[in-house]
């Protein structure tokens, strides 16, 4: 995703940035012979309707310039009107997704559906 007024990576690598430090802190956190991570709080105090989105492995948003944008392990999905999307991930990342994109790809977790929405 390339924003307006930025160089085309300084927005990825502030993803990935952000993406990185939560991933350090969450194992930072973990207790010896835990398996799972533990679940980050979704709250909501806007608008916006959500729905789960945690039977998804992961979801990658492919746009017009060949760039794409994979979240590893969504929870939480809003679609507005215009169909901008807002994703909460299994890290605690809240990502806004502009509607320029051409296409979504993602994968469902074993035995979950493939469709659910």
């Amino acid at each position: 995703m390339v924003a307006e007024n930025h160089p085309p990576n300084k927005k990825k690598d502030e993803v990935e940035k952000a993406r990185e430090d939560t991933e350090k802190e969450l194992e930072e956190n973990l207790k010896h012979g835990i398996e799972t991570r533990p679940l980050p709080n979704f709250t909501n105090f806007s608008n916006f309707k959500f729905v789960d989105i945690s039977s998804e492995l992961f979801r990658e948003y492919i746009y017009p310039n060949g760039a794409k944008l994979r979240i590893e392990f969504p929870m939480r999905l809003s679609v507005a009107n215009n169909n901008a999307h807002r994703v909460f991930d299994m890290n605690g990342l809240s990502y806004y997704i502009q509607p320029n994109w051409l296409a979504i790809i993602w994968k469902a977790r074993p035995g979950a559906p493939n469709f659910i929405m």
